[in-house]
């Protein structure tokens, strides 16, 4: 099995240890075998050796929301998801594309058209397409009278038995509900019935599947949080009790600061559902801050600005989050979100081997982030750029 010896300035393995200067990782396949000091491994390492130079390496980031159907870039979105599934196909391959090389070595899809998500699953798994790992959630599931354009309307306690078992048959790793819209709206409506969601939940736990639904607050999220669900989506608009609650619970928050802070992402969006984003910024700003300082477990995700991660983790500092912390948010919690973290998350022997190279350290200063030189997902180079030779 071949052996690589990764050499770099600086290491961040992730667990929140001190970074190690002049430091080095060596890999076995798709595995790291040990992590150390540059100076550990000698001059007569048995293997090949890449020097990164100046770059910092860091465990590879994880995406914990995203639709490969959903390209947020695309002038008018929202109206772009009914053109057929060879389309959408090569939307959610270009999109892959660009969470690859942007560091992104995994990603949690949270609901996409036609299955898509199951064949790009199985094409990066057998390295037929590139992209980075994908945790999915084959159909989003809404109310038909609901929000969730990327989901599909089903309604009936029975009904969304079936569906969730269908989802899991077809290789779901997650099951999604959409609860809320995701503009401001008063009151917050949760639009499928008590009954529907307390059914899709004992169906995806029955089947050892965790659970999580798109919910901006209101009663949905106390549901929820009643209810035990493993993970919830956005979160915007939260009241004081309702995080303590949440900060008292078992459920995790995927903050995705994006649609609200990201001028990008709302620049695409017809005028009227621009202007209901930019009308609630500043209280989802003051809600995932609070959120951030509460002690609650949060993850990070893109909701549709694909290569963007390193944008949400500046939000999160932004919004008061230490660079570690927010780091965590896209790294060692991701992971746990997506029960991965034996797998990844961290660096240290054992784990597989996803890892990438910045210029900077993203601990005093997550721009870094942005400045991705070097991917390496299983251990296969993808990316090495010019601060890096073999």
């Amino acid at each position: 099995m071949a052996r690589v010896l990764y050499c770099a300035k600086r290491l961040i393995d992730g667990t929140g240890a001190p970074p190690i200067e002049d430091a080095a990782i060596c890999t076995e396949g798709d595995r790291i075998a040990s992590v150390g000091k540059r100076a550990d491994y000698g001059s007569g390492f048995d293997g090949s050796m890449i020097d990164l130079g100046a770059q910092t390496i860091l465990p590879g980031l994880i995406d914990c929301h995203n639709h490969l159907c959903l390209d947020a870039s695309i002038p008018n979105w929202p109206a772009e998801f009914d053109v057929g599934d060879i389309e959408l196909t090569l939307r959610a391959v270009r999109n892959m594309a660009a969470d690859l090389q942007a560091g992104i070595t995994t990603a949690r899809c949270v609901g996409d058209r036609s299955f898509v998500d199951v064949h790009c699953k199985q094409a990066v798994a057998t390295n037929g397409v590139p992209g980075p790992a994908l945790m999915i959630a084959t159909r989003g599931i809404r109310a038909p009278h609901g929000h969730g354009l990327i989901g599909y309307p089903f309604e009936g306690v029975e009904t969304i038995r079936r569906v969730v078992r269908e989802n899991i048959a077809a290789g779901a790793d997650v099951i999604k509900l959409f609860l809320t819209g995701t503009v401001p709206m008063d009151p917050i409506v949760c639009y499928p019935s008590r009954e529907e969601i307390e059914a899709a939940l004992d169906e995806a736990h029955r089947a050892g599947l965790p659970i999580t639904a798109h919910c901006i607050g209101g009663p949905g999220f106390d549901l929820c949080l009643e209810l035990g669900f493993d993970c919830l989506e956005h979160g915007y608009f939260l009241t004081d009790k309702q995080i303590d609650r949440l900060a008292g619970s078992n459920t995790r928050l995927v903050l995705t600061p994006s649609p609200y802070l990201s001028e990008e992402w709302q620049s695409t969006l017809p005028e009227q559902l621009a202007a209901g984003f930019r009308s609630g910024r500043e209280a989802a700003f003051r809600s995932m801050a609070a959120v951030i300082q509460s002690g609650a477990r949060y993850a990070v995700g893109t909701d549709g600005l694909h290569g963007r991660l390193a944008q949400d983790v500046g939000y999160l500092v932004d919004m008061g989050a230490a660079p570690a912390d927010a780091l965590a948010a896209a790294t060692s919690r991701a992971a746990e979100v997506c029960g991965l973290d034996r797998q990844l998350g961290t660096l240290a022997p054992g784990k597989l081997a996803d890892m990438i190279g910045v210029l900077g350290n993203p601990l005093s200063d997550a721009a870094a982030l942005n400045r991705v030189q070097t991917v390496v997902a299983r251990g296969r180079v993808i990316r090495l750029g010019d601060h890096g030779h073999a």
